[in-house]
């Protein structure tokens, strides 16, 4: 048992070691290292306990695990972006160590037995807490339920043993070396649990490098938005369902007017500073199920679904004040600027209209806006033109 012991949580401590080293939640990553190390070294104490002194087979194997296991719990919360009760566990420690001392060398076996596994049981439920509620909302019921669940699991073992210790001593017995059944299952739990454990950390880890990956591949970098890949999966999501059960959508495109002229007195950041604030403007002006992108240069589509050409129609005009109240601070510049938007509007409420021959109508609407004279909507099929005054930009 203690050569599978070591192999397997060594394993895992060089893993997280590596995954440290390469900035792989990093933090959290380390301090999974050390804990998975001070677990491993007291779990072999335990399996050593007939062979070691009194301290170290007893109240140090212990006091290692009940370390390791708040290292894991401390490495959850950093993972999971929750400040570290640091605090309470300096202070568990401090008086776990000392609860175990005395059980250790003054109190009756089954207090040793008591104090030392409730404890640790409950470090763990704290732990799976931790995962299950801080990380639903990124993963999802299923995966945070799922990765808190060895955690529960043997922290429920843990605190029924330390329950039972008083009442079935002979369940417990006086070390995991021992023949007494308790034992022999607390150490084949550790080392099951110990696997599921270490398997759904790497499992959390992953999943999130995986969602930062795809978020980097259809967002975009400057203002946090959709990119042009990004909004084309979501356009054809809504161009199916308008096939498979009539439900229309409609698509804004808005382009800064006379953007060339930011970029050219003022510099590139300051033209970047007015497209992050747009982007800005653009999601708070917008309804929660309606995405806005980033379709490239100073041009962005707004996804309304659900959206009839009227409710377009409201939705830019409420966009186009929206811009027009803008100020945007800039270094250099003696004022904030202001500026104007061209709005193009197409309605898709066919189940014929296919995804490109709408998109080229949105284009040609955003065109005779600009055509027009600038900071004003246009719309296709059948929407009337706005006939909002020209405003040109501030500097």
């Amino acid at each position: 048992m203690l050569t599978a012991l070591l192999i397997q949580q060594g394993l895992f401590a060089l893993l997280w070691v590596v995954l440290g080293a390469l900035r792989m939640a990093r933090r959290s990553a380390w301090h999974w290292a050390l804990g998975v190390t001070a677990v491993t070294g007291g779990l072999s104490l335990i399996v050593l306990r007939d062979v070691t002194p009194r301290w170290l087979g007893f109240w140090l194997s212990c006091v290692l695990l009940y370390g390791g296991f708040v290292l894991l719990w401390r490495g959850t919360e950093i993972f999971a972006r929750k400040k570290p009760a640091d605090r309470a566990h300096a202070i568990g420690f401090v008086l776990y160590c000392v609860l175990l001392a005395w059980a250790t060398w003054q109190g009756p076996a089954w207090t040793f037995v008591s104090v030392g596994s409730a404890p640790l049981g409950y470090v763990l439920w704290r732990t799976a807490w931790t995962v299950q509620s801080r990380l639903r909302d990124e993963f999802g019921a299923p995966v945070s339920v799922g990765c808190a669940m060895p955690f529960w699991l043997i922290g429920l073992v843990l605190v029924l043993r330390g329950t039972l210790a008083p009442f079935v001593p002979q369940l417990t017995g006086t070390s995991v070396h021992s023949a007494g059944a308790g034992n022999l299952g607390t150490a084949l739990v550790f080392v099951g649990c110990g696997l599921v454990i270490n398997l759904g950390l790497v499992a959390l880890v992953t999943s999130r490098m995986l969602r930062r990956l795809q978020r980097a591949s259809d967002h975009d970098g400057l203002t946090g938005l959709l990119n042009r890949r990004g909004i084309h999966a979501r356009l054809l999501q809504e161009s199916r369902r308008l096939a498979r059960h009539g439900a229309a959508y409609s698509v804004l495109s808005i382009d800064i007017d006379h953007f060339k002229r930011i970029n050219d007195q003022h510099g590139h950041p300051a033209g970047d500073a007015v497209l992050q604030a747009l982007g800005r403007t653009l999601v708070e002006a917008g309804r929660d199920v309606d995405l806005a992108a980033r379709a490239g240069g100073e041009e962005f589509w707004i996804l309304l679904p659900g959206t009839t050409a009227d409710g377009a129609r409201r939705a830019a005009d409420r966009l186009l004040q929206a811009v027009r109240d803008m100020r945007v601070q800039v270094a250099g510049a003696d004022r904030p600027l202001t500026l104007t938007v061209s709005i193009g509007i197409v309605t898709a409420d066919r189940p014929n209209d296919l995804l490109e021959a709408v998109m080229q109508r949105l284009d040609a609407a955003l065109y005779r806006a600009k055509q027009a004279g600038r900071d004003r909507i246009e719309a296709a099929q059948g929407v009337a033109a706005s006939n909002a005054p020209q405003r040109a930009v501030t500097t």
